[in-house]
Formats: C-alpha cells, structure tokens, sequence
C-alpha cells in the first residue's frame, strides 16, 4: 500500500512539475551521400594521401610531353605524375584512372601513354612511379583530380591555381 501510495505521488507531482517539451530549430541533417558516390581520402598536390591500402605522395603537375597527349588547337595537355606504395603487408597490384574536374563538376578523364604508365605491381613499401595526361579544353580550368584503382577508397586532390603548369605562349 505505502508501495502504491508513493508511485502515485510521484507521478501526480513528478508530472506535474515537468515542463512541456520545448522545440528547437535543429539543422536538418543533410541526406549522405547520392548516386555512386565514393568514399576516399582529401589533400593536395603535396600531401602524402593514404586510403588504407595505397599511398600517394610526390605529386605534381607539368605539361604533357607530345609522347604522353597529343593536344589539338585549343587544347593544352597536363601530365600528373606521382608516386605510388603499397601500404598493406600483402602484394598488391591495379591501374590507376583518373578525371580532373572543375568547379562546375565537369569532368575530363585522363589517360595512359601505355597500359603500364598508370598500372602498379608492389611489394609492400616499394614504390612505384606513375603518370597520367589530361587533354583539356581552352578555358577548362580543374579544381580537383579524382584517383581510383578499384582496391579502396579514391584518392581526392584538391588544386589551387598555382598548382597547374604555365600555358605556353603561342
């Protein structure tokens, strides 16, 4: 009974002295994600970037030579080069592709001189070199390079201006 009688009293005043919840203007969380997105790993030319599985470092960009692109009238051509490790304890191997892309999302995918430029068979720790060229329209100007094997995460590498070669004169 003195059981019952101390239940009820809390929840007659315990009730009572409860205020009403209040609400708040709450962010709304924004939906993760969309259609094929990819998980990866962000920085830029001179970051050392590692998904887990592979390091990227040394990265740079410089024009193309004619053996690498073979630009048309108002097109420049870059090359990325890079260098390439095998960050697990096992052999790894893949091919590496790429696109650059602007701010507008615009992509332009890039390309290997021949099938072993962009292609790594390591040991764990070795490194390897790699190089892509990029054929891009007058007025293109990329903002990111998006690096994938298909073995993990895509590497994301963020450009500022000056990371992009001089345009020759004409």
């Amino acid at each position: 009974m003195i059981v019952r009688l101390f239940l009820a009293a809390v929840l007659t005043f315990g009730a009572l002295s409860m205020s009403p919840p209040t609400l708040v203007n709450a962010a709304p969380t924004p939906i993760p994600g969309g259609a094929n997105q990819l998980n990866g790993v962000s920085g830029g030319l001179s970051s050392t970037l590692f998904n887990g599985k592979m390091r990227i470092r040394k990265m740079q960009l410089r024009p193309a030579t004619a053996a690498e692109a073979s630009p048309a009238a108002g097109q420049t051509a870059i090359a990325l080069v890079y260098l390439v490790s095998n960050g697990t304890s096992a052999a790894r191997s893949g091919n590496f592709t790429a696109s650059m892309v602007d701010s507008d999302g615009v992509a332009v995918n890039g390309h290997s001189t021949n099938v072993y430029s962009a292609y790594y068979s390591l040991q764990p720790g070795v490194p390897a070199r790699g190089t892509i060229a990029f054929v891009l329209d007058s007025g293109f100007t990329p903002v990111k390079i998006l690096l994938t094997d298909g073995n993990g995460p895509a590497f994301r590498i963020n450009l500022k201006p000056t990371d992009l070669p001089a345009k020759p004169t004409q």
